[in-house]
């Protein structure tokens, strides 16, 4: 069967489109999505033993954060002055002398900061 006129496919329908539509489209176009971060068992205990020098050895440690899902992860660094992990509330830490939590779902990776080793206990 031939057609009487080409076929444009989506393209007739485009026109239909509230001027809304279009926007929500672009905006959720353009929207940032944060990739999880997923940490197997080690990584935890890692995680753990940072913030526990930190806390208790008063070692300044460096932590990378993804708050803005983009590829260039925020870097802080100080020593941890509080740790938080209540059941029913989402997980935090502050710095000291900070004022703002630093919340563990966005952390990428904790490291002591540069010429600090596990043993040393000054």
């Amino acid at each position: 069967m031939r057609k009487l006129y080409p076929d444009r496919g989506m393209m007739k329908w485009q026109g239909l489109i509230l001027s809304e539509h279009a926007e929500m489209m672009n905006t959720e176009k353009n929207k940032v999505i944060r990739r999880e971060i997923l940490f197997d068992e080690q990584q935890k205990e890692e995680f753990n033993r940072m913030v526990h020098l930190s806390i208790h050895l008063k070692k300044e440690v460096v932590i990378e954060l993804n708050t803005f899902g983009d590829d260039d992860p925020l870097k802080v660094s100080g020593v941890v002055s509080e740790f938080s992990c209540l059941p029913g509330q989402k997980p935090y830490m502050k710095m000291a002398g900070f004022s703002s939590r630093l919340w563990i779902d966005e952390m990428v990776s904790i490291a002591l900061a540069e010429g600090e080793e596990y043993g040393d206990t000054d």
